[in-house]
């Protein structure tokens, strides 16, 4: 049974954070790297590190560095915040970056230092954001089929080390028979919830059985970033032939906690 699963939404970060999702810029022979970076830093502690913007071969370039704040929605688009405050664990007002404005020569390139400082008191776990490199005057680049608008982004995370909450659950799930591509298929949405402090990455499957409680079908639940205290609407779908009749389906995610999590849900096929 080969999976088939719902084309996944397109992140500007793209396995930005802890993995969160991250970008690599390329524009016009323009690059940054690493595409992210991973801090672990005590409260109170400092922290610092070095990108590589390299410039376009055949011209100079005005260049100018910052940091956004930003989320995921519930089915998983990364979000971007201009203004502060929306963020609960950003760590964006921690941050410094410089140069924060210079000049690339053709064929050259910069190192640009982000460092920070954790606030005294902060509690332990994960804290994010997100550097930008922009490219003036602000232009429309073409980028892998994605629309980029002269700049390249890619995420930090600071990670305060110290007992945290690992802590998830299913807070919903829904499944049904469908036809994909002209053939029977298996069509659900699991509701994960990250009640912890920390970034999760749950996987998992969805177990299948009659109501003898054959199983009769197995569904994989593909890894999904989940930050903290949010949700996250993870959707699949899947060829799968099953007869009439009524079914009990069986959510099963690991999250790394002491317990997995688990959800049930009876269906039908037609």
């Amino acid at each position: 049974m080969k999976p088939n699963f719902l084309k996944w939404r397109s992140l500007i970060m793209l396995t930005i954070m802890v993995g969160v999702l991250s970008l690599t810029g390329l524009a016009n022979s323009i690059t940054v790297t690493p595409p992210r970076l991973a801090f672990t830093a005590e409260s109170g502690g400092y922290f610092k590190d070095q990108i590589e913007v390299y410039g376009a071969s055949d011209k100079e370039i005005r260049v100018k560095t910052y940091f956004m704040d930003w989320d995921f929605d519930q089915e998983g688009t990364v979000q971007f915040y201009a203004e502060p405050g929306r963020v609960k664990r950003s760590a964006t007002a921690w941050l410094q970056i410089e140069p924060s404005e210079f000049v690339l020569p053709a064929g050259s390139k910069k190192m640009v230092t982000i460092s920070g400082q954790v606030p005294a008191g902060t509690a332990p776990g994960d804290y994010w954001s997100m550097f930008f490199v922009e490219f003036l005057p602000y232009s429309a680049l073409q980028m892998s089929g994605m629309r980029m608008s002269g700049r390249v982004g890619g995420s930090i995370t600071v990670t305060v080390p110290g007992p945290v909450t690992v802590k998830g659950r299913i807070g919903d799930f829904a499944i049904q028979s469908t036809v994909t591509n002209g053939r029977p298929a298996i069509s659900a949405a699991v509701l994960f919830v990250n009640e912890g402090d920390s970034v999760l990455e749950p996987t998992g499957r969805i177990e299948i059985k009659d109501l003898k409680n054959k199983k009769v079908g197995l569904v994989t639940i593909p890894p999904s970033k989940v930050l903290p205290q949010s949700s996250r609407q993870i959707r699949i779908q899947e060829e799968l032939q099953l007869k009439p009749g009524n079914y009990v389906a069986i959510a099963v995610m690991d999250y790394g906690g002491s317990k997995l999590a688990g959800y049930q849900k009876v269906f039908t096929v037609q």
